[in-house]
């Protein structure tokens, strides 16, 4: 008599433990099935020690196919390198891994023949001239640059230009540093055109020409980067790119003494509509942000400190440009006028706009 509620009992408890069970499946299914679809493909490994590693970059590139991993270990690799595959290449480390041009000569580091590539993991030092220009990522025509990640790189641009990504879209140019050395200019850091829906962020950009150019790219987002002692522009979109969102970035050229000799600019946009300039720093420039001949910008919420000129227009059209809850240097209790020209005197005021709520306080603008 006292067995049976013992067995009813455990009869109850292995119930529930077969329904525990049964509710986990599912989760334990999914989590190897997502697993698995990480490691899909081929490992293929360059350098290190391993029976069976590549000594070369490009032999192992050629050898991988679609979905598959090129892995390098750290190492000098004195190579240029054609990427074909859709194929992920990482390095082992992206300050010991590092992929050297090997000349100076013009011509290309890394060049993209494929879509849904991702590169991550490296140095990346071209040693440009004054020559034709050179440029240590960027795809080849007629391949269009679409789902190419280049990210936690380090590009020392050295008389060459960075990134250049041309007709595509849905790419990501996330945590790289793009520099030069200590004793010279890049010509630019990233440069994307006919490019649409696509994300630069948390980059530091140093010591450059112009830090990131977008013409006729639409619908990106420019986002929390760090532009620091550029030459001539920190950002630039020219001709069409439109539905832009430029937001959160750090622009600061306190080595640049002479300002007064170039027009160096914060944020430049000419001849585009519909974008969206919110939430940066810029300091240090000869103007903050000029637009020329560009409409329906919305411009709020930057902190402007330390410029010859904080913001300038031409040929804007008459209020076309929302200007609203900027910090203009120092406190202010009225509106603060932004002068615009008509003409190709730059320093000629033709109309006036107002920021009609300007900030009293600079805004935190939070590191990369």
């Amino acid at each position: 008599m006292k067995r049976a509620p013992l067995v009813r009992k455990w009869s109850a408890v292995g119930i529930i433990l077969l329904f525990v069970g049964i509710a986990c499946a599912p989760a334990i299914a999914e989590q190897n099935t997502e697993k698995q679809s990480v490691s899909r493909g081929t490992w293929l490994y360059v350098g290190g020690s391993g029976p069976g590693n590549y000594s070369r970059i490009q032999d192992a590139i050629d050898n991988a196919s679609d979905g598959d991993t090129v892995f390098v270990f750290s190492g000098i690799y004195y190579e240029r390198i054609v990427i074909r595959k859709a194929i992920s290449f990482l390095g082992e480390s992206r300050n010991t891994t590092i992929i050297d041009a090997v000349t100076q000569d013009q011509g290309y580091l890394i060049s993209l023949a494929s879509g849904n590539i991702r590169i991550s993991g490296f140095t990346l030092r071209f040693n440009g001239d004054y020559g034709p220009p050179s440029f240590i990522i960027v795809n080849l025509i007629p391949y269009d640059a679409c789902n190419i990640v280049i990210s936690d790189n380090i590009l020392q641009t050295n008389m060459s230009n960075g990134i250049y990504l041309v007709y595509g879209h849905n790419c990501r140019i996330i945590n790289n540093i793009i520099t030069t050395d200590e004793t010279g200019y890049g010509w630019g850091g990233i440069e994307l055109l006919a490019i649409d829906n696509s994300t630069i962020a948390n980059n530091s950009i140093m010591s450059n020409l112009i830090g990131c150019k977008l013409s006729n790219s639409r619908f990106n987002i420019i986002s929390n980067n760090d532009f620091y002692d550029t030459v001539s522009k920190a950002i630039s979109l020219q001709g069409y790119s439109n539905n832009n969102l430029i937001h959160a970035n750090k622009i600061d050229n306190p080595k640049t003494l002479y300002m007064f000799l170039n027009r160096l600019t914060g944020i430049y946009s000419s001849h585009n509509n519909h974008n969206i300039i919110t939430g940066n720093s810029i300091t240090h420039c000869m103007f903050g942000i000029y637009l020329e001949e560009s409409q329906d910008t919305t411009i709020s919420q930057n902190t402007f400190l330390k410029n010859l000129v904080h913001a300038r227009f031409h040929n804007t059209g008459f209020f076309s440009t929302t200007w609203d809850r900027n910090y203009w240097g120092r406190p202010q209790t009225l509106p603060k006028p932004i002068f615009g020209i008509k003409d190709m005197h730059h320093f000629f005021p033709g109309f006036v706009e107002f920021d009609w709520h300007p900030a009293r306080e600079p805004y935190y603008i939070g590191g990369i």
